[in-house]
């Protein structure tokens, strides 16, 4: 028998957890990088260098690192298949690290918004390729918890720069925000350190034909050898997932197409996912919550920065409840459930807010705490890892890219606009929210088939063909949610893989197609 491979002297759960501490330290940064410009939108010493630019200005200095990311998701749309998932995360995390070098020794505006372009594009790279990553090394029945720790981790770093940017501001000079922009090099130098060591995605070296590299790295990842049968069969499975996908033509445009697979719908879907979390209302207190205390609800700046480092640590101690019902309660539950929830709390600051006054205003602030509280159980963790999951192996990556183009499309506009709405329309803009938020869930419940605990091959299953013809995406959901049919799709997906003579017959098919470009490293 093969000796049981491992990685950094790990192997099994213990394993996917160091894969899911070097993702998490991508997200840390993420959330770091979304968190630390809010403090600086205060500062005299950094609004002083940029001439103390006007709302519309002071956004765009805001959301313009939403520009770089989205561009670096069309990057990975574009070229990232032809890399694995970890050459990828370790690039963009050293963009990132340019962006931040340029951007905390700017003394120009253009200087300043080319750092945040650069370090933008970056993590737009990162937060396409880590859910992916993440997802096709997690076991079934734990990738939602995976995603949940991972992503409290975000929040960590939203904590970190919160109270990086309250501590700061007790310093004089530029340091004052100099060194929060310095300070996303360290997140970067320990995925850089982290990464390399880490085991590749056992999915995407089948795809590139590498598959005694899969077969380690699956082993590696479910703690066995490679050739017991448990492992065998699993990777038989994600074969057959992969040679099905390769009859169709391979390109960037099979994400408008059917393609046998659903694929436009699914794609479709995942772009969505991320549109209705970030119109949530979300990154209005992550970006901005010092300027939202101090513009809309009243208080003065220390105050203002003092209740949103306090935000930001309540928003992670919600982010553990994901942890115990995520792979328990489903997504389409947690989505519908947490879309209300926020629904109800942009209604009620708006009133609030509107009524105004001192106490109302602070009445407002908790009732926002909540919000991020439901925010995070149902829409945080549960939104990154859905597109992953949803999506086909062949479109995993380009559809996953453009889902991470949506979020930072839609977080783009909605930093950008924050400011001027909170000057110009005051309590009305949380109605904005509140009514997206409402008007998410009848979409959800109709659109979105759920995900939770299946493998990811069998997701495949759910989007072929019934009685001769494609089902509508409502029968989808419905097939999604049914026990049984569950049951028989899973039977179904092994005795597939268990069919070798059908197997090795597909798989020599699949060098007459087009196939990823076999890269290693």
């Amino acid at each position: 028998m093969a000796t049981s491979p491992t990685f950094v002297g790990l192997k099994g759960q213990n394993l996917i957890y160091a894969v899911t501490l070097c993702c998490s330290f991508g997200f840390l940064l993420f959330g770091y990088d979304l968190g630390f410009m809010g403090g600086l939108t205060t500062s005299t010493a950094f609004l002083d260098v940029f001439g103390n630019p006007n709302a519309s200005l002071l956004g765009f200095l805001v959301s313009s690192y939403e520009v770089g990311a989205m561009f670096g998701a069309i990057f990975v749309f574009l070229l990232g298949d032809r890399f694995g998932r970890r050459p990828n995360n370790i690039a963009g995390a050293i963009i990132v690290a340019i962006g931040a070098t340029i951007q905390s020794t700017t003394f120009t505006l253009p200087q300043f918004l080319v750092g945040r372009l650069v370090a933008g594009f970056g993590l737009g790279i990162m937060t396409t390729v880590i859910p992916i990553w993440l997802t096709e090394c997690a076991m079934p029945k734990s990738r939602g918890r995976m995603m949940a720790m991972q992503l409290s981790n975000l929040i960590m770093g939203l904590i970190i720069a919160n109270w990086l940017d309250y501590g700061m501001s007790s310093y004089s000079g530029s340091i004052q925000w100099r060194f929060p922009c310095a300070f996303q090099i360290v997140f970067c130098i320990i995925v850089c350190c982290m990464a390399p060591f880490m085991p590749e995605s056992p999915r995407y070296l089948c795809a590139t034909d590498q598959i005694e590299k899969a077969a380690i790295s699956l082993a590696a990842l479910r703690g066995g050898f490679p050739d017991t049968p448990e492992i065998s069969r699993e990777l038989e499975e994600i074969r057959y997932a992969v040679a099905i996908e390769a009859r169709e033509t391979g390109s960037w445009s099979d994400v408008f197409r059917d393609n046998g697979i659903s694929g436009s719908t699914r794609v479709l879907i995942a772009f969505a996912a991320n549109f209705f979390q970030q119109l949530s209302g979300v990154n209005v207190m992550s970006s901005l919550g010092p300027y939202v205390f101090q513009e809309s609800i009243g208080m003065n700046r220390h105050d203002a920065l003092l209740v949103s480092g306090g935000l930001q640590v309540f928003y992670f101690l919600s982010s553990l409840i994901p942890w115990i019902v995520v792979d328990r309660v489903g997504r389409r539950r947690l989505f519908i459930l947490g879309s209300a929830g926020m629904g109800i709390c942009m209604t009620l600051s708006s009133i609030f807010v509107g009524i105004g006054g001192a106490g109302l205003g602070y009445v407002a602030a908790v009732v926002l705490y909540l919000f991020q509280t439901f925010f995070t159980l149902g829409w945080q963790s549960n939104m990154w890892v859905y597109p992953s999951e949803l999506l086909p192996l062949k479109l995993r990556l380009r559809g996953g890219a453009l889902a991470v183009v949506s979020q930072w499309l839609w977080t783009f506009l909605v930093v950008e606009i924050t400011p001027s709405m909170i000057t110009n329309i005051g309590y009305k803009s949380y109605i904005v929210f509140a009514v997206i938020n409402f008007a998410t869930i009848p979409v959800v419940y109709s659109c979105f088939p759920e995900t939770s605990q299946r493998p990811l091959e069998m997701v495949d299953l759910l989007f072929e063909d019934r009685e001769g013809k494609r089902p509508s995406i409502h029968r989808v959901v419905r097939d999604s949610v049914n026990k049984g049919f569950v049951t028989g799709m899973e039977t179904r997906l092994q005795e597939d893989g268990r069919t070798r003579v059908d197997n090795e017959g597909i798989l020599e098919d699949k060098g007459t197609v087009g196939h990823l470009e076999h890269v290693s490293f």
